[in-house]
């Protein structure tokens, strides 16, 4: 079963708000502490699940936000072993 990027999106859109909004900042503040780096348009589409993240966008807001990389992703098991199968069936260097 394919994965629904939309969801997913949406998911991790919420965990952006979530943790940006524990370290109480708006979007505002983020592009200008960012130098624009994170504009508050795209920030706030990621955020919305209007625009998916890349992997290195997410790894940037991690960092960005002080926060280990998994704090931005969905929680809970939302059906992926299900969809995928167990996670130990890939070797660790595998390309996926």
């Amino acid at each position: 079963m394919p994965v629904d990027r939309r969801h997913l999106d949406a998911l991790v859109g919420e965990q952006l708000r979530a943790v940006r909004k524990r370290r109480r900042v708006t979007l505002a503040q983020v592009e200008e502490t960012s130098r624009g780096e994170f504009r508050t348009s795209v920030l706030g589409a990621y955020e919305r699940g209007e625009r998916g993240l890349a992997v290195h966008r997410l790894l940037r807001l991690a960092e960005f936000y002080g926060v280990p990389a998994a704090e931005l992703l969905p929680e809970g098991d939302h059906d992926c072993e299900r969809d995928h199968g167990p996670a130990q069936r890939y070797p660790p260097d595998s390309v996926l």
